[in-house]
């Protein structure tokens, strides 16, 4: 707030009583004079001098007066126009953005989405699925255990099958160790996935809430299984084999060497021809010994906890899981998309809130600055008024004093004008 210059004027007025004695001496010495004289008109020239200063200050006041008042005025004038024009255009606008975000957000993520149709319809053929199969268990929970270890369980046993066969393939293949690794491996694979297989078709085999014909599945396993079982007796057997091989070509080869081979018990009737030694005339000419019953105990132990492991970790139910996790994983989905699109919506609301909330703000200053404005104003114009009404009042009085301290030493009449008021114009 700007405020009026109103130190000089204040000075001009500032009256007392030595003021009012001044007056009164000036009015003597020219009532001596008997000046002004009768039959004048016009003001002696103490009273133009005494009203020309104060009407000269009163005048600057108010020209500048009407200057703050004018720049205060056109403050106001952009401040209405703020209020009634720019803040509403503001908050028109902000709500059209909004908007406008909403509903491209609506259309891309929202329920009348593609994708959110694609997902619900998804969603809501699982749960019809997986609605079915409940019933047709009786609406039990899915019955399964390991879930999270399987997998990896069963990857462990696969992997131990690669040492725990390899030394029976170097019975061929001796000399290439890496092509033994590799056959062993293979094994490892195909004995955990038979194992997989075994002890899943016997868990749904279990089943007592569908129809299952246990002949067609039951017969299967026994027939695979008895392989899985002549297979691991011959890789026992290839072991055996290849363990006493190596004790005898350990302790070298010589003729009396080679006919107490012949008679080993662990390599009953090995026959060895001059030229070549038969690896499969050994290998099914082999008794198990130590190390081929020790892979033999091995090879079935770890496939036993491969098909243990995969009949706990599967329901008697063929469908059920599988329903239940395409229930989960669509549910899953949708929700994704439901709180991506809550997290937009919501960051679109909190711009929105927080520009509608600045708004409010610049629209309680601009409030604010227009009573301030109106009350500047009117402090501004009720100053001026009682200096204007003290100007005037010490202006009478001075004059007053003037006058009648004139009247009091004039041997004269007193001009006329002396009984009309003062005005300073």
């Amino acid at each position: 707030m700007k405020k009026l210059s109103t130190n000089n004027l204040e000075m001009l007025i500032k009256s007392d009583q030595q003021d009012m004695d001044r007056c009164e001496r000036i009015g003597n010495t020219d009532g001596e004079n008997n000046i002004p004289n009768q039959t004048s008109k016009n003001m002696s020239k103490f009273e133009v001098t005494e009203i020309s200063k104060i009407s000269k200050a009163l005048n600057k006041v108010l020209a500048e007066k009407e200057k703050i008042e004018s720049t205060l005025l056109d403050e106001k004038t952009k401040m209405l126009r703020k209020l009634d024009i720019q803040i509403p255009k503001s908050q028109d606008e902000n709500n059209i953005i909004s908007q406008n975000e909403l509903d491209q957000i609506e259309k891309l993520a929202g329920q009348t989405s593609a994708k959110h149709a694609e997902v619900s319809e998804k969603l809501n053929y699982a749960e019809q699925s997986l609605r079915g199969i409940r019933m047709s268990v009786n609406n039990r929970p899915l019955s399964i255990q390991l879930a999270g270890v399987y997998i990896p369980f069963m990857f462990l046993l696969a992997f131990a099958e690669v040492w725990v066969n390899s030394k029976a393939f170097e019975l061929f293949f001796e000399s290439s160790p890496l092509i033994s690794l590799f056959l062993a491996s293979a094994v490892g694979a195909m004995l955990v996935f038979f194992a997989h297989i075994s002890g899943t078709t016997i868990k749904r085999a279990q089943s007592k809430e569908i129809v299952v014909d246990k002949p067609k599945m039951y017969v299967p396993m026994i027939v695979l299984n008895l392989l899985v079982i002549i297979f691991i007796y011959f890789l026992a057997k290839m072991r055996q084999a290849f363990v006493s091989i190596q004790e005898q070509s350990g302790q070298g080869f010589n003729p009396d060497d080679f006919e107490k081979l012949l008679k080993d018990p662990n390599l009953n009737n090995l026959n060895i021809d001059a030229e070549q030694t038969s690896a499969i005339i050994n290998l099914v000419s082999t008794n198990l010994g130590e190390a081929g019953l020790f892979l033999l105990l091995v090879n079935l132990l770890v496939y036993i906890c491969g098909f243990i492991a995969a009949f706990i970790r599967h329901d008697t139910h063929p469908d059920y899981e599988y329903a239940q996790k395409q229930y989960d994983k669509h549910r899953s989905s949708l929700s994704k998309i439901i709180k991506v699109f809550d997290e937009k919506v919501a960051t679109i609301d909190k711009r929105k809130s927080d520009i509608h909330t600045n708004i409010r703000k610049e629209r309680d200053l601009a409030d604010e600055r227009m009573y301030q404005i109106d009350n500047e104003i009117s402090d501004i114009n009720f100053k001026l008024s009682q200096l204007q009404q003290d100007a005037h009042d010490v202006a009478r009085s001075r004059i007053n004093s003037y006058r009648q301290g004139n009247r009091n030493k004039r041997n004269k009449p007193e001009p006329i004008y002396f009984n009309q008021n003062v005005n300073l114009g």
